[in-house]
């Protein structure tokens, strides 16, 4: 058996964007040389995730009027409550708050995707891509893709 992993960078513009990242991920799926098994796509920040479905227009916009209304940005969190919050305190989220995004991301679930690889190639549906969403402001971002399987 053999492990491969990739890491990649990017910069998000903010605010509930989704960054199609599925030919990226097939491009380090191919680099791993792994012909059967599986890639684990991850990302290591609270508020990101890492999710396979449809890159289209319709979609994405209902999906974020959806996040929108079930986690408005206007409401009280006690995330951004600095007269109560005394845990975990990175200085630029002072200037704006987010407890918003981190209940975001709560309700999109974990945050990485495991797509089997058949073949060198990444098994995804008809309309499937691999989607980085950031539901907070604009910050540098990584993702990483594991692929362990057999050559």
């Amino acid at each position: 058996m053999k492990v491969f992993q990739h890491e990649k960078q990017l910069r998000t513009a903010g605010g509930l964007t989704v960054t199609d990242i599925t030919d990226e991920v097939q491009a380090a799926v191919r680099d791993s040389g792994i012909q059967e098994g599986i890639a684990c796509i991850y990302s290591p920040h609270t508020t990101c995730c890492v999710r396979v479905n449809e890159f289209e227009d319709g979609f994405l916009e209902d999906f974020a009027q959806l996040l929108r209304r079930l986690v408005p940005s206007e409401s009280y969190y006690a995330h951004d409550d600095w007269d109560r919050r005394t845990e975990n305190i990175c200085p630029e989220d002072m200037e704006q708050g987010n407890g918003h995004s981190h209940c975001m991301a709560m309700l999109l679930g974990t945050a990485g995707e495991s797509v089997p690889v058949r073949e060198g190639e990444l098994q995804l549906g008809t309309w499937q891509r691999v989607l980085f969403i950031e539901l907070d402001r604009e910050r540098d971002r990584r993702w990483l893709v594991q692929v362990v399987g057999n050559a």
